[in-house]
C-alpha cells in the first residue's frame, strides 16, 4: 500500500501527527471536550455521549437497546449506563416491546423532546465555530473520506470469522 503512494512512510502509520487514526482519535476527544464544556457553560446537564443518544432516538423513537448501540458505536454495557442516566434526567424511558416482552423500546419523554429546543442551537454554533475555516469543498472531501474509511472498516469487520 504505501509503495504505490509517494509520500507514504512510516511515520503514516506511527506518528501521532501525521498517522490518520492518531489524528481522527485526538479530533474526536476534543470535540467531545469542547461539546462537554459547551453544555457545561449552558447549564444542561448532558454529555456528548448521552447527546449522541438523545439525536438517534430525535430521529427515531422506539429503538432497541442494541440498535442505538449500534448506531452510536457503543458496547451494550455503556448504552445500559447512557440510558440509565437519561431515565435519571427524565430524558428518555425503556417501555416494553408490545410483541417481545424481553425487548425494551426506548422513547424520549416530553421533556427529552423539549431538550432538542435548547441542544440543537448549542450543538450548531459550536460545529460553526469548529468548522468555521472548512471551505464547502473540503467539508464535503472530509465526508467522502470518512465514508471511504468507514466503508473498509465495515469489510473489515465483516471478514472477522467468529470463534
Amino acid at each position: 500500500m504505501a509503495e504505490d503512494r509517494p509520500g507514504i512512510d512510516d511515520s503514516f502509520f506511527y506518528d501521532p501527527d501525521k498517522a490518520p487514526g492518531f489524528l481522527i482519535s485526538r479530533t474526536a476527544m476534543r470535540l467531545r471536550l469542547g461539546l462537554r464544556r459547551v453544555f457545561a457553560e449552558n447549564d444542561m446537564d448532558v454529555t456528548p455521549e448521552q447527546w449522541g443518544v438523545l439525536l438517534c432516538l430525535w430521529r427515531e423513537e422506539g429503538l432497541t437497546q442494541s440498535e442505538l448501540a449500534d448506531r452510536t458505536v457503543k458496547d451494550r454495557t455503556t448504552i445500559t449506563r447512557i440510558l440509565d442516566l437519561l431515565e435519571k434526567k427524565g430524558l428518555a424511558e425503556r417501555r416494553k416491546d408490545a410483541s417481545d416482552r424481553r425487548t425494551f423500546r426506548i422513547h424520549l419523554t416530553e421533556a427529552g423532546k423539549r431538550s432538542r429546543e435548547v441542544l440543537f442551537p448549542l450543538v450548531r454554533g459550536y460545529a460553526e465555530k469548529i468548522y468555521a475555516d472548512l471551505l464547502e469543498t473540503e467539508f464535503a472531501a472530509l465526508q467522502v473520506i470518512m465514508a471511504k474509511i468507514n466503508a473498509r472498516l465495515d469489510e473489515l469487520e465483516s471478514d472477522v470469522v467468529a470463534p
